[in-house]
Order: C-alpha cells, then sequence, then structure tokens
C-alpha cells in the first residue's frame, strides 16, 4: 500500500502532584536493573541496555507489530510491552521520568485506526501519566512519539523505586476487510530528578 502520510495527533494526558521546589545540586540517580515482559516483547527476546541515567536505544523484536484484517485472529490486534527499571538514589529524594521517545512504522488502509500508547507509574503509586499518538488510515510510512513528562509522576520517597512504562500499539476496528500493520520498533527513557522539601517528608 502507497498513501501519503496522515496527520499526527499526539495527547498528553497528566495527573500531576504538587510542583516540589527544584534542588540546586541534586545527586544522581542510578538504573540498577531493567526487566521487560509482554506480548510485544516477551521475556528474553530483548537486549535492554543502559547507562546510569537512560536506558539506550531498545530495537525491539517483530513481536512488537499489531495487525488487523480478514483471517489475522483478534489476539493480534493489541500488543504490549512493559518495562520495570530499578531506581537507586540517595535517602531523601524523589525522582521523575522526564522524557521518553518512540518510533516504529504503520501501513494502514483507509478507515482503519492505529493508537500508540504509553502508561508511567512508580509500582505502590497511584499517580500515572499517559500519552498517545493516533495514526489515521490511510497511512503508510515511519511515525515517532515524543514524550515531555516534567514532573507528572514522582518515585516514592526513600532511596529506590521501580518505574513501570508500558507501551502499546493497537488497531480498529477488528473483523473488517481493511488491513493494517503497526510496529514499534526502538524506544529510549531518560530522567531527571526533584526534591520534596515543602510537601513531602522522608
Amino acid at each position: 500500500m502507497k498513501y501519503s502520510i496522515a496527520p499526527l495527533a499526539l495527547a498528553a494526558i497528566s495527573m500531576a502532584s504538587p510542583v516540589p521546589d527544584a534542588v540546586a545540586s541534586p545527586p544522581s540517580v542510578k538504573i540498577s536493573n531493567v526487566v521487560s515482559g509482554g506480548s510485544g516483547c516477551p521475556q528474553g527476546s530483548i537486549d535492554v541496555s543502559y547507562t546510569d541515567n537512560a536506558i539506550l536505544p531498545i530495537r525491539f523484536s517483530k513481536d512488537f507489530t499489531a495487525s488487523v484484517g480478514p483471517n489475522v485472529s483478534p489476539d493480534n490486534s493489541r500488543k504490549n510491552c512493559q518495562l520495570n527499571i530499578a531506581l537507586q538514589f540517595s535517602p531523601g529524594f524523589s525522582y521523575s521520568i522526564y522524557s521518553a521517545d518512540y518510533s516504529g512504522y504503520g501501513d494502514l488502509d483507509s478507515g482503519v485506526k492505529g493508537v500508540v500508547k504509553s502508561n508511567y507509574y512508580f509500582s505502590g503509586e497511584q499517580a500515572q501519566s499517559s500519552t498517545s499518538l493516533g495514526l489515521q488510515g490511510p497511512f503508510s510510512g515511519r511515525y515517532t512519539k515524543h514524550d515531555d513528562l516534567d514532573i507528572a509522576v514522582w518515585s516514592p520517597c526513600g532511596s529506590s523505586a521501580n518505574l513501570n512504562v508500558n507501551t502499546e500499539v493497537a488497531l480498529t476496528p477488528l473483523g473488517s476487510s481493511a488491513c493494517g500493520t503497526l510496529a514499534a520498533t526502538k524506544e529510549n527513557v531518560r530522567f531527571t530528578q526533584q526534591l520534596y522539601i515543602k510537601w513531602r517528608q522522608c
């Protein structure tokens, strides 16, 4: 299928906590481990490399591809990949996801709608932040998705935290004669830090 690129719609919905004061010289945060899992990145299917403060671009396998069309199982219409990122930092500080970048490709017939959605939250915390990128068929080409989350989601106060980044690609409608393919091929994540000094004591 060869079509012109349709407009991309990027929507961000954040549930933000009160804004804490910035820190002049915050300590460094360290990523100590990253575990992946999900229908789009089964355990052991990808190699996650990281530095102290960034996850290097992850190259996903063909598993992270959603498809719809005649004779395509409904299970293939949505694929997800969850990263569980273990962070270590000095006691008395709390950390936030800063930004994330995604890229991939889509090939959608007219009438097929695709969405690339990411959800960010810390284990044990209620606050979450979600972003989504919509693609409307006819569409054929590459897409990019950039998330700037600022201070929407913060780690619990302490010296360690597990951040969950759950990303999915999904297509609708199901069971029609129209075909579509939507894949995520690359992802990376970076961090920043702030100190809760007014409204949260460690």
